[in-house]
């Protein structure tokens, strides 16, 4: 395994501040969906999930279960308990949200023709039915509208579950893509009992996970600080060309077989040899910039209404709030570590150069002045605050992305070589990455005569 960096994890990196764990990048999972037979063995190979209870339903182990309380708004000048920016709105926008939750229960339980969910996880597993697959030629606005939903509210609780999961607001996600959020898992509170949706969660965010997968590996079985600058992948073999970021060292290797785990947008630059409509596929792809901030603070800063939360969400901001890194310690350890969370999710090309091109000081002014809103005594309570630049965080769903042509392109084996990462399927989620990364590996075992049982039995048929 070659890394670029000088740790194993991507977007799931954690780091330490102060001897406290922090998660840079993606900070939680959920209970796997019932079908999601990949993401269900891999954690249980990691121990995260315990067994089964009689009626199927997973067991996990209860620290990494996010504590109570789970999130707050703020909105309208006090914090609020849970995501709900209705409370207290005019009745004609009540109605509008039950009949939008409604429509996502109906989606939840939706089976096609052919036998399949409609919105399962992985999404390769979900029904073709062409009703579903139109959905994902409108964008998540367009489609709110064709029901006539009209109401603020209800936009701003779509657009912040878009940008949370995908980097993508409102008016640009895929109707699909948008619908797939609420319908893939059991969120409803009406079907809660039937199989958990439970957040899962560690101090170090999905760093854990890594951690646990890197145990498995012995230091002669991956490198860091390497970057593979060309690969020519070819009929029974895959050549690649590297570098030792540190001393300039290059070096070559040649594998029987391979598979690239890097985020698509670099394969133009890197892979030699690939056709051109899988070229035109990849390029196509859009990507989301975020800033990731750690803002240590003396103490807890000051807020009007329902108590700190692990997630703190701002009504209206273009941030997702932040993530306190310390909610999962044992009760008494106040958080200390605010993990502040900005998808640049509007002209992503210019914002991608706004983010490399500014300095701290204006990103920390931009940061405290959203905070400044919901705590008006962030500055006293601010200790240090430290960023993560990411230029290319997620991949965008938008309109044909998913179930485009271009999808099954983006995945397709190039010789010896094969493609993993969530970018090829589209959704910029942990379980799609374990899907692409799987799915790549059974290729490459295939190819060397090794291969066995498939864990991604959610293909059969398909």
């Amino acid at each position: 395994m070659l890394e670029l960096g000088e740790e194993l994890g991507g977007t799931a990196l954690a780091g330490s501040l102060q001897g406290r764990p922090v998660p840079w990048g993606a900070h939680y999972i959920n209970v796997p969906p019932a079908e999601a037979d990949c993401v269900h063995a891999l954690l249980q190979d990691l121990r995260v999930i315990t067994g089964y209870d009689a009626a199927g339903r997973p067991q996990v182990v209860p620290a990494y279960l996010v504590r109570w309380p789970h999130e707050r708004l703020f909105i309208e000048g006090e914090w609020v308990e849970e995501l709900d920016p209705f409370a207290g709105a005019p009745a004609g926008e009540v109605e509008v949200l039950r009949q939008f939750e409604d429509q996502m229960l109906r989606w939840t339980l939706y089976q096609g023709r052919d036998g399949r969910r409609g919105f399962a996880m992985p999404l390769r597993y979900s029904s073709r039915d062409s009703i579903l697959r139109e959905l994902d030629q409108l964008t998540m606005l367009q489609y709110l509208r064709s029901k006539n939903w009209n109401s603020p509210r209800l936009d701003w609780l779509v657009d912040y579950a878009c940008r949370d999961d995908y980097g993508t607001p409102l008016d640009q996600v895929s109707a699909w893509a948008g619908i797939h959020y609420h319908a893939c898992r059991f969120y409803d509170r009406r079907l809660r009992d039937q199989y958990p949706a439970d957040t899962l969660t560690w101090p170090e965010g999905n760093g854990f996970l890594v951690r646990r997968l890197a145990e498995r590996l012995a230091p002669p079985q991956w490198r860091s600080n390497t970057a593979v600058v060309r690969v020519e992948p070819a009929a029974g073999a895959v050549w690649l060309g590297c570098m030792d970021t540190r001393s300039g060292e290059l070096f070559s290797l040649r594998a029987k077989s391979a598979v690239y785990a890097g985020k698509l947008h670099t394969v133009p630059l890197v892979v030699q040899g690939l056709p051109a409509p899988q070229l035109q596929a990849i390029a196509s792809l859009s990507y989301c910039p975020w800033l990731v901030a750690a803002v240590q603070v003396s103490r807890l800063p000051q807020g009007k209404g329902a108590a700190p939360a692990w997630d703190n969400v701002l009504y209206a901001s273009p941030s997702l709030g932040y993530v306190a890194a310390d909610h999962q310690r044992p009760p008494g350890n106040n958080s200390r570590v605010l993990m502040y969370h900005l998808p640049l999710v509007r002209q992503v090309a210019r914002a991608r150069r706004e983010l490399l091109e500014q300095d701290h000081a204006f990103w920390a002014g931009q940061i405290l002045a959203d905070l400044r809103q919901a705590h008006p005594d962030i500055e006293e309570v601010v200790e240090r605050l430290d960023l993560y630049r990411w230029g290319h965080a997620m991949v965008q769903p938008l309109p044909g992305v998913i179930w485009g042509e271009g999808s099954r392109l983006r995945a397709q084996a190039c010789g010896a070589l094969s493609f993993a990462t969530c970018d090829t399927t589209g959704l910029p989620l942990f379980e799609e990455a374990c899907f692409a990364g799987i799915r790549a590996a059974e290729e490459c075992l295939e190819r060397l005569g090794t291969g066995g049982e498939t864990l991604l039995k959610g293909l059969a048929d398909g």
